[in-house]
């Protein structure tokens, strides 16, 4: 099912262009004139740069001995390997993490490494290192220890490592504390004084960044003369998984991955992805981002909230098929579980939420006893997409709260959160979403100081409303063979490069009908060209279809009966339009 946060949308903006200086990228680029409009709205408006948006290739990728870091970083992994100390890969249990540690663990299994990888148990062990862990790996005769996804804020953690006789590399790409841990090296693009040119990474991102400087380096040393050379382009299905699960923008370097990441997983070349494909139901039609994030990522993330997810390593790394098919049956059936919990979470919390928005609450704070821990952030989401407004989920078990936040666009959540850091016991993450503990009896405090903290961040202004941002006003009839091959270039889409949302100022609606429990499926005319259209829980449009419409649309192709075709996955109706909506003064 798709999204819901622009369906939802009161205000329409159409961007239109200040010029036509888009023109020449249709010869140049051999692009359809709708295509180039689109580049010039996003900013690309010279050719190379609009070229390289287009074409992006893995030879676009920075230098990762740019990144801070990294020399140290190699340079501990190779004495490791050289001397057969044993290393383990501390990560985290998201897909993002697991992807982390998959494409590491990977790599050094290729290299005959002594490497083995552990993944906490969110209900015991918490997110991140603890002392525990560190302590058992030391008596385990751990050498050196590499976080992915986690690290950044585990000053005490690392300093018992290096006390204990271990060495460590942080890994990470979260939100960097004032005071560092100890590390022996930090991989993190968002640590002062990087160097390196792109600083929204996924974990996974950076990961591969280490994976293939330390490649680089052993080919100058000539391992693989003796060895066969990986080849680092099967890993980025992975990458391509990671990163789109963490909704990071896919811009930049994450753009390039992603694109190739999916043609990787499309060639279904990994057991443990093609049977993923399999179970999930995923395997016919195009591979999108909407692949990973409604049908592959909840069944990889279902893991680590419901158990363990260090299962996920073995179906990302396994050679055997039927290995990788048992283990995805697994992940079905925590997913499940998972869907259920979230909904009894949701159905708990919704009370509080409601009374929370009569009070004018700008920042929403829910919490409950022994409400799961691996289903709270995504029950938090569920709030913002309903109420448009930032949403921390707390569970409380013996006196202590931990849950997860998450924010709307231009609120940045872990800001807000630091303005009551003094009650907290810990708290990290992005912008846009955040973890957090702090005793359950400083929650009515805690929600006072944040609901300041909201007001001062929106300047005592009210919470925007949602905007529903329409890139061209079309006519059906240019909607033609050459623009939907041109979806592609355009892709992927996601958080930092969105779908082309179009308008559609006047057509006529045939076949109008409900599908499912609430969805929109109609035929919408405008001449003589006709398309089939879907709104997702928009069976409260279907009113207005009696007459002609304005459709605000998003082209998508859709695979039926063998073929691809194009469809409008509708954003909104409304009556025909004979002005366009107003254009603002700034993007």
């Amino acid at each position: 099912m798709e999204p819901q946060e622009e369906q939802s949308a009161r205000e329409w903006v159409v961007w239109e262009p200040q010029s036509e200086g888009f023109a020449e990228h249709v010869d140049e680029l051999d692009i359809h004139p709708l295509t180039a409009r689109i580049l010039h709205q996003r900013g690309f408006r010279e050719l190379e740069a609009a070229d390289a948006f287009l074409n992006p290739t893995l030879r676009h990728m920075r230098d990762p001995f740019t990144m801070k870091g990294m020399e140290e970083a190699v340079h501990q992994v190779l004495r490791a390997l050289d001397r057969g100390e044993r290393i383990v890969i501390h990560g985290d249990y998201d897909v993002d993490g697991v992807c982390s540690v998959s494409v590491l663990y990977e790599f050094l299994h290729v290299l005959g490494a002594n490497v083995d990888f552990h993944i906490p148990q969110r209900d015991q062990e918490g997110y991140g290192l603890n002392a525990k862990t560190v302590r058992r790996l030391g008596a385990e005769g751990c050498d050196l220890i590499i976080t992915t996804d986690c690290g950044i804020s585990n000053v005490s953690e690392i300093t018992l490592a290096r006390e204990l006789g271990m060495r460590v590399i942080v890994v990470d790409h979260h939100t960097v504390p004032p005071v560092l841990p100890p590390a022996d090296a930090i991989l993190n693009p968002l640590q002062p004084g990087c160097n390196y040119g792109f600083k929204q990474l996924a974990a996974v991102g950076v990961t591969f960044n280490l994976v293939v400087a330390l490649r680089s380096r052993l080919r100058k040393h000539g391992v693989f003369e003796q060895i066969p050379e990986p080849d680092l382009r099967n890993s980025l299905d992975l990458v391509a998984l990671g990163t789109v699960a963490d909704v990071v923008p896919l811009t930049d370097e994450n753009r390039i991955f992603v694109r190739h990441g999916l043609e990787v997983i499309a060639g279904r070349r990994r057991p443990g992805v093609a049977a993923l494909m399999e179970r999930a139901s995923a395997e016919g039609g195009r591979v999108t981002p909407q692949t990973i994030s409604y049908r592959l990522a909840p069944r990889i993330n279902a893991a680590g909230r419901m158990g363990d997810a260090s299962m996920c390593v073995e179906l990302l790394t396994t050679q055997s098929y039927g290995r990788a098919l048992d283990l995805a049956s697994q992940l079905e059936v925590l997913n499940k579980s998972r869907q259920e919990l979230e909904r009894q979470v949701l159905m708990a919390a919704l009370p509080q939420a409601e009374r929370q928005v009569e009070e004018n609450r700008q920042i929403l704070l829910v919490y409950g006893e022994d409400w799961h821990r691996g289903v709270l952030g995504i029950v938090a989401s569920r709030l913002v997409e309903r109420y448009n407004r930032p949403a921390i989920l707390m569970g409380i078990d013996d006196g202590q709260a931990k849950g997860s936040a998450r924010s709307i666009d231009g609120i940045n959540v872990i800001a807000v959160i630091a303005k009551a850091s003094e009650l907290l016991d810990s708290f990290g993450g992005h912008t846009a979403a955040a973890g957090l503990a702090i005793p359950a009896k400083h929650l009515i405090e805690f929600r006072e100081r944040i609901d300041a903290g909201m007001r001062e961040a929106l300047s005592n202004e009210p919470l925007p409303h949602p905007i529903l941002h329409i890139d061209c006003v079309v006519e059906l009839s240019e909607l033609d063979d050459h623009f939907a091959r041109d979806l592609d270039k355009l892709g992927p889409f996601g958080t930092g490069n969105r779908e082309p949302v179009l308008l559609c100022r006047q057509s006529l609606a045939s076949n109008v009908r409900i599908v499912g429990r609430n969805h929109l499926k109609a035929r919408f005319r405008e001449g003589n060209t006709m398309l089939e259209g879907i709104g997702f829980s928009m069976s409260e449009s279907v009113p207005l279809l009696s007459g002609p419409v304005a459709v605000a649309f998003v082209p998508r192709y859709a695979h039926y009966r063998g073929r691809n075709r194009l469809e409008m996955h509708l954003r909104g109706v409304r009556p025909a339009l004979t002005e366009r909506p107003e254009r603002p003064d700034k993007r």
